[in-house]
């Protein structure tokens, strides 16, 4: 569920069905907060695959279980960020040997990627680039003409 309070949290099952409901949600959200497009899109590619790794990795065997995201803003003076954590109740697998592009997309789309794995799941916490606030101009992001 998303608000115009700078606050985002959903948590749905770990199928692949659900991703496309959480991506629209999170799309909402981001247009909400009047975040702009190319720094929009970055954000829902880099947590939409920290959430398909949750749904294809941590639950093995058919064994249901959850995806929780929730997001929050940071702002300061003249810009803010999103910080984003994907998590999920599941058991860490080592990889199987073949290896994905899932964490360099992560890292290439957000400012700060980071990984936890204990005994009661894994989150991934997500920080984007700074972006300006609404109305200001920043460079790197020009205003529609």
């Amino acid at each position: 569920m998303a608000d115009d309070t700078g606050y985002y949290s959903i948590r749905f099952g770990a199928d692949p069905v659900q991703l496309a409901f959480f991506r629209a949600g999170l799309d909402r959200w981001l247009h909400g907060l009047q975040w702009p497009e190319e720094a929009r899109v970055d954000a829902i590619l880099a947590v939409s695959e920290a959430c398909t790794n949750a749904v294809k990795h941590a639950y093995a065997g058919g064994v249901p279980g959850d995806v929780e995201v929730v997001g929050r803003i940071v702002a300061g003076p003249s810009s803010r960020q999103i910080v984003v954590t994907v998590r999920d109740e599941g058991i860490w697998r080592p990889d199987s040997g073949a290896t994905g592009y899932g964490m360099s997309v992560m890292k290439g789309c957000m400012d700060k990627v980071s990984i936890r794995r204990d005994d009661t799941g894994t989150t991934v916490t997500m920080t984007s680039a700074a972006v300006p606030l609404p109305g200001a101009a920043a460079e790197g992001y020009a205003a529609a003409e």
